[in-house]
């Protein structure tokens, strides 16, 4: 898909979002009056789930409610969640958490899933999929991350994968701070992107509709850089960089592919 292409299909995505969003925020402000508890009924006292397997595999799939993972102070892994319709499962070697209600609305960012896990724990595998809550991620390690994000806001603290990465945004904010990612393919929709960290092997990043802004450990001979401008401009080290420019000539490949909206890609040496 070339850049006008891209800057057509994100632009027509952002539209479509705003205007669904706002429908459906007004519908469910008008039934927030019309029908009381609306916004609580599927909240209630907070849950503990205690994990009792070894587990290698984590699968998340939450479509509303907020989700924060947190680093616990022992050995154990634990789900806590005042939503009263939250699955936690272990199978075998995999923990899945999901909602088994779909709601229709995030009861006003009541309803929240927190998970904990230990500070040195690396997972096999981490699958996860949101729809418009918010999620607030720490401490995340693993061989592979896939996440899928719909519209909300995100911000994610050391998270680590040490073979390979792929996260899909929708609409919203998405902050990741402080994290390192092998082969890290991302698709950003529509909304604002903040990375600071490393990027190890051969990443891909595609911007959608909004600002990026990208802070690297190390300098750019670290990396070989290759820029593709969509309509903003794109700024490496603070100099206006040119569509199909070549910068760097490291071990670490970094395709960036600009779409709507201004970038800034800095290193800190």
């Amino acid at each position: 898909m070339n850049t006008w292409h891209s800057i057509v299909k994100y632009a027509a995505i952002a539209l479509a979002i705003l205007l669904i969003i706002g429908a459906i925020g007004g519908i469910i402000h008008i039934i927030s009056f019309l029908v009381p508890g609306f916004s609580s009924k599927a909240v209630g006292e907070s849950k503990t789930y205690e994990i009792k397997n070894e587990i290698s595999i984590l699968d998340i799939d939450i479509r509303a409610i907020n989700l924060e993972v947190r680093t616990s102070t022992d050995s154990s892994i634990r789900v806590e969640s005042n939503y009263k319709y939250l699955t936690v499962t272990e199978k075998d070697n995999r923990l899945i958490i999901k909602d088994k209600k779909v709601p229709f609305y995030n009861y006003q960012g009541m309803a929240i899933t927190r998970l904990y896990i230990p500070n040195e724990k690396i997972f096999d595998r981490v699958d996860f999929n949101s729809g418009a809550g918010r999620a607030d991620l720490e401490n995340l390690q693993a061989k592979s991350i896939y996440m899928k994000f719909g519209a909300g806001q995100t911000s994610m603290k050391d998270i680590f994968a040490s073979e390979n990465a792929f996260i899909e945004a929708g609409a919203g904010q998405l902050i990741i701070k402080n994290s390192s990612f092998h082969n890290l393919d991302l698709d950003m929709g529509v909304g604002q992107f903040d990375f600071s960290g490393t990027l190890l092997g051969r990443n891909m990043l595609k911007m959608g509709v909004g600002s990026s802004r990208i802070d690297l450990t190390g300098s750019l001979d670290d990396y070989t850089l290759r820029i593709e401008k969509g309509l903003g401009d794109i700024r490496v080290n603070n100099n206006s960089v040119k569509d199909n420019t070549i910068l760097g000539k490291g071990d670490h490949e970094l395709y960036f592919e600009g779409g709507v909206g201004s970038a800034k890609i800095n290193f800190s040496e």
